[in-house]
């Protein structure tokens, strides 16, 4: 298994850099317990610790991952296929931004066109209004939220 690869390699790199699992959990803020199920493949780091982790032991995210060094040739490969994947990745937010726009149109056409039309009794007013309002407000956060996103990956990408 991925994991128990992953788990060997840092335990190769620990080794080589003269540090017990002691060692490096207090530089990384766990215990030695848990560097331990790391190294024997029984559990993951949490994602917020892969880069404090690569730091000390001197290698890249990417060669964590892959549970190898990697030579310079495959550094530049990897480096193209992730700038690759975050263009993808930024023009997947981009067509989904559009359809929460959209998402806001019909949750305002909703709120406006279907509370005149069709409700004629104030509970049926504020039933609708409230469906449109949560269509519109929930496309608003959403939209939002992938707007964070693509700034995050054009900062990444500077």
């Amino acid at each position: 298994m991925k994991q128990e690869k992953i788990g060997k390699f840092i335990a190769q790199c620990r080794k080589e850099k003269n540090l017990t699992q002691a060692q490096l959990a207090e530089q990384l803020g766990v215990t030695n317990k848990s560097i331990s199920r790391w190294e024997n493949g029984k559990t993951m780091m949490d994602l917020s610790l892969y880069e404090p982790l690569c730091k000390i032991l001197d290698i890249q995210v990417s060669e964590l991952l892959y549970a190898k060094r990697l030579t310079t040739e495959e550094k530049t490969r990897q480096g193209e296929q992730s700038a690759l994947q975050i263009l993808a990745t930024k023009k997947q937010l981009e067509t989904l931004n559009i359809f929460t726009q959209i998402l806001v149109v019909v949750g305002i056409i909703i709120t406006i066109t279907f509370t005149n039309k069709y409700a004629h009794k104030p509970v049926d007013q504020i039933i609708i209004f409230s469906i449109g309002a949560f269509v519109w407000g929930f496309a608003l956060v959403l939209r939002a939220l992938i707007m964070k996103a693509i700034n995050k990956l054009d900062q990444d990408i500077e």
